[in-house]
């Protein structure tokens, strides 16, 4: 090989090496995202952390590995890789959504006021629809429940197509015992198809309150075999019970009439 083509080689593979070294954390990262998706949580922490040990990953990186982390059950481990990671995050939307998976890891842990406090910062500084489900959600389920409503009302002024805030709406109106109110709510927002349980199981119950057991049922059926959120005040005993219970219920009823 000519001296020339030689030293170009050289020059490639060494640029190849600097840039896969570059990369590294973002190659790993990238994997774990797609492990995650096809459901293999296990194989995704590996590579997260993986992704995080090299010198030069980024807080997104550590982002991204501390929600499997909570996803894996392990707030603390979280709210450990948040709070070394978010010092060294710029301003933007990664910074906002490393607060907002740290008050997330502080709720799980039990610490309600500060992941309010933390979430209330964060809304000064970012008005919008992420922002507003989490911060209504959270004030939902600490019980603040007129600070609730008037937060999720604003959030809906602002975002009338959400369903996170849509269901948060209809849950405070449920927790409120304004049943009429939930269920107008609750109707939008299972228009969307909610992803997870509790919007249905929640509308089961405003529908049984208001005296509509076979509506009811519907929801209670639907709410069956969905995931719980990450954040949650319900169990799967209790979504998949309540089911059970209005089947029996609406046999019974049959039975007698």
């Amino acid at each position: 090989m000519p001296p020339v083509q030689a030293v170009i080689l050289l020059v490639i593979v060494v640029l190849f090496l600097i840039a896969f070294y570059a990369l590294r954390p973002t190659w790993y990262a990238g994997r774990g995202n797609a492990e995650f998706m096809k459901g293999n949580l296990d194989r995704a922490l590996r590579l997260f952390e993986t992704s995080t040990s090299f010198r030069n990953a980024k807080p997104p990186q550590a982002i991204g590995y501390a929600y499997l982390l909570m996803k894996a059950g392990d707030p603390a481990k979280a709210e450990r890789v948040l709070e070394e990671a978010l010092p060294k995050t710029k301003p933007g939307i990664p910074r906002m959504q490393g607060q907002l998976n740290l008050a997330t890891a502080q709720w799980l842990q039990g610490k309600r006021n500060e992941a309010v406090a933390l979430l209330e910062e964060v809304h000064k500084e970012y008005k919008n629809t992420t922002v507003y489900a989490n911060l209504g959600y959270f004030k939902l389920l600490r019980g603040d429940l007129e600070e609730a409503l008037a937060i999720n009302r604003e959030a809906q002024e602002y975002n009338d197509s959400d369903v996170s805030i849509l269901d948060n709406l209809a849950q405070t109106y449920y927790m409120l015992g304004r049943y009429e109110e939930a269920a107008a709510w609750y109707e939008k927002t299972v228009e969307k198809k909610p992803k997870h349980a509790e919007s249905y199981y929640y509308y089961a119950l405003t529908l049984q309150k208001l005296g509509k057991p076979e509506e009811a049922l519907e929801q209670a059926r639907a709410a069956v075999g969905k995931p719980l959120s990450l954040v949650t005040p319900c169990t799967r005993e209790a979504v998949d019970g309540l089911a059970v219970d209005m089947e029996k219920s609406s046999m019974l009823y049959k039975k007698e009439n």
